[in-house]
């Protein structure tokens, strides 16, 4: 028996300077999780085993999980992490505000024309109707649903300025006037708008569960995103690194079957934040629960067959940056 020593990290910046530090001055954590759209710098630069193989040894059969998040942690021709979860972008409501303005509840197959037009139904006062934060990985489902694409080629060039594109971010401005400007999200972030009932709905991936969980009162449900042409979701996925340095390779694989298992990924599951990547899982009441919120958590499932990704590539998170702030500029 190993211990396992815990590190804990409040901010995903905070993560990746502190795992850059670590590995730069050769003192790594034998095992780490991040994000698939951050793991290729890491790979670039030679600081990982791929897992595949010391998984394979250990029992673990890929046919047993989403393939989604599988292609993305795979580059290079090898599994490089193993995912831990498959969520995607969804719509959490506030249903006492819905209740409140005679609004029905959002649904599968709602257009882009209602979900419009319920954020300004839901637009009064102090409240407002949606919360969204001005990234690409916000934008991008909007994006393909309408047609149109985030990059192309390799390595990666963007394709915002094309006819689909332009079109599903103006949209998306022009619902400006329903969301928190620059001066009330300096107040109160989205979270703490929607768990306040300030805000009927918000853009975001599972994580938000378990906060929301915990907020007395909060009666909320999630909903998928509205379809302008196409269904389209992105992939929010998390996955198990070995570092390459690692001394401990065979304990750290035992430990990551242990986690992306059926007895690891149950545990993870009850907490709320994730959607397991373990298909058998996914399936049970330790994560589709009705007497828990969301009471709708069928629709990550259900969202699946639609999700697309960014690509993985090492400069990926420059990217992200340089759009960000061209879209904060543009919503704020």
């Amino acid at each position: 028996t190993e211990k396992v020593q815990l590190v804990g990290v409040a901010k995903k910046d905070d993560h990746l300077a502190r795992l850059a530090t670590s590995f730069a001055a050769g003192n790594p954590p034998d095992v780490f999780l991040i994000n698939y759209r951050e793991y290729a710098q890491f790979v670039a630069r030679g600081a990982l085993a791929p897992v595949g193989p010391l998984l394979a040894r250990q029992g673990v059969r890929m046919a047993d999980y989403y393939p989604q998040p599988v292609e993305a942690f795979t580059y290079r021709g090898a599994l490089q992490c193993m995912p831990q979860n498959i969520s995607s972008l969804v719509v959490y409501y506030n249903r006492a505000l819905f209740d409140r303005a005679g609004a029905a509840y959002p649904k599968a197959g709602w257009t882009w024309e209602q979900f419009a037009a319920t954020a300004r139904r839901l637009t009064h006062g102090d409240t407002h109707g949606l919360g969204m934060e001005p990234t690409l990985i916000r934008a991008a489902p909007f994006i393909w649903s309408n047609g149109g694409s985030v990059v192309t080629g390799e390595p990666p060039r963007l394709t915002l300025n094309t006819p689909q594109a332009r079109q599903a971010l103006e949209f998306l401005l022009s619902l400006r006037q329903t969301m928190p400007d620059k001066t009330e999200l300096a107040a109160q972030d989205l979270e703490t708008r929607f768990t306040g009932g300030k805000l009927a709905m918000l853009l975001s991936s599972r994580r938000e569960t378990p906060m929301f969980r915990e907020v007395a009162g909060l009666d909320f449900d999630v909903a998928p995103l509205p379809v302008q042409g196409r269904p389209a979701g992105i992939l929010h996925s998390d996955g198990y690194c070995l570092a390459a340095k690692s001394r401990r390779q065979e304990a750290v694989a035992r430990f990551i079957a242990f986690a992306v298992g059926r007895q690891g990924q149950t545990l993870t599951a009850l907490g709320g934040r994730t959607v397991p990547s373990l298909i058998s899982v996914s399936k049970s009441g330790a994560f589709l629960d009705p007497s828990r919120l969301p009471k709708s958590s069928q629709v990550f499932l259900d969202g699946i067959p639609a999700i697309r990704r960014t690509p993985v590539y090492p400069r990926w998170t420059e990217v992200e940056e340089v759009v960000e702030a061209e879209l904060t500029r543009a919503f704020h």
